[in-house]
């Protein structure tokens, strides 16, 4: 029943979502800023905010006010439980400390329909249906009844959709089950897919029932997109959210769709500023429905490109740009510049013999690459992938090489293609 109830306002909430991803851009920046504006007076009743807001309180331009920095959520989260007293309702859930900081945030009922609302939006963008069969491949980090994604998850609401506890289970084991069930849409993360597709290429098999492939949680690498369409036949549709919010999806034109009925998303360089479209800078959300711990200006840890385009689908919500990933993703060169790993990865890849892999950027200058595979990689291969890094990053870089019988993944499933170990 809890489920149900919980449930029972997405639906209006999903109907307002279909009209006004089409309304005139006009429309939807005096919606986000009166949402802005509601948030703002929201977070000024809690004390965390009172002192965190100075001198900026009370003005009515977003960028007037403070960066919100990971390390802060502790303090506002323990700021509104006195706040609002035990004996209160809300839900909770905590990210999954990719950063190496997990943290607990606290919603209201309305951020969590609009959440989910959004998430239907986007499934429902590219022809989702729960009726059809379904198959979730994701991390299982809760029980049944510790927040509203998991009672969903554990309910009888979820129709023909099958949540397989696999993630963390061999790829050829998880290949088995999917070719068990037939799935028409398959949704995982794409270090999980990345694996799959090796299995599906080795085999020489696929999923003749798959329609579509729905991503999210890491950053989608553009080979596992194209490695995709050529050995399953199909299209991968990825999403950008985080336990704080749904932050962007992919519609059917590729375009990611920003959801700014629900966050505000800014694109700003390290003085806090904006960034000009096609720059890349750090991500910063505040949240426009959750009244109960609403986050202003919050540096949600990711990179990504600005962006101005217009989508061809016709829908007018503003875009994001291409999603880099987090700070800890990125490597530091010597002049302080962060650059992608993203353009070492197809270098790797085209070795056959690496099943699987990770770059540390342990110096500025010093890499050390692990990776999986039944045998030491040659002499030959190893100065090629040096030279490789050397003409990709634009720097003299050394590169390690280490091979290992596996590379762990998170405590959520994910497994980080890149980490690096150098600090501002």
């Amino acid at each position: 029943m809890a489920t149900i109830r919980n449930l029972l306002p997405i639906a209006p909430r999903y109907l307002s979502l279909l009209r006004s991803q089409y309304a005139s851009s006009a429309s939807i920046q005096v919606e986000s800023r009166r949402r802005i504006e509601e948030s703002i007076r929201a977070a000024a009743a809690i004390p965390f905010y009172r002192e965190h807001f100075g001198a900026a309180a009370g003005s009515s331009q977003l960028h007037d006010y403070p960066i919100l920095k990971r390390p802060e959520i502790a303090k506002l989260n323990r700021s509104v439980r006195e706040r609002v007293g035990p004996g209160a309702r809300y839900f909770h859930d905590s990210s999954s400390g990719s950063t190496g900081m997990p943290v607990e945030f606290l919603f209201d009922a309305a951020h969590q329909s609009g959440r989910y609302a959004a998430r239907i939006r986007y499934l429902r963008a590219n022809r989702w249906s729960p009726l059809r069969r379904n198959a979730w491949i994701v991390a299982f980090t809760s029980g049944p009844d510790d927040n509203a994604d998991s009672q969903l998850v554990f309910s009888r609401l979820r129709l023909r959709s099958t949540f397989l506890r696999l993630i963390f289970r061999p790829y050829e084991e998880q290949v088995d089950a999917l070719l068990a069930m037939q799935p028409e849409f398959l949704y995982t993360m794409p270090s999980n897919l990345d694996g799959l597709l090796q299995v599906f290429e080795r085999r020489g098999i696929r999923i003749g029932s798959l329609r579509c492939i729905f991503s999210g949680g890491e950053v989608l690498d553009d080979s596992i997109r194209e490695r995709a369409r050529h050995l399953l036949g199909v299209e991968i549709r990825d999403n950008y959210g985080s336990t704080e919010g749904f932050i962007a999806w992919q519609c059917p034109a590729r375009s990611y769709h920003i959801n700014a009925e629900h966050v505000a998303v800014e694109i700003v360089d390290e003085t806090g500023s904006a960034v000009a479209p096609g720059q890349l800078g750090r991500i910063l959300i505040t949240t426009l429905e959750n009244r109960l711990m609403p986050l202003i200006r919050y540096e949600i840890g990711d990179y990504a490109i600005a962006s101005n385009d217009i989508c061809s689908c016709g829908r007018t919500l503003p875009l994001l740009g291409k999603v880099i990933g987090r700070a800890i993703n990125l490597f530091r060169m010597p002049d302080g510049r962060l650059k992608s790993p993203w353009p070492l990865v197809g270098p790797i890849k085209s070795r056959a013999e690496i099943r699987q892999f990770q770059i540390v950027q342990e110096t500025h200058h010093h890499y050390v690459l692990r990776y999986v595979s039944d045998r030491e990689l040659a002499p030959a291969a190893q100065r090629e992938i040096c030279d490789a890094f050397g003409r990709i990053l634009e720097i003299d870089a050394t590169v390690s090489f280490e091979r290992t019988d596996a590379i762990a993944r998170t405590a959520g499933g994910k497994f980080m293609t890149a980490l690096s170990r150098v600090s501002g």
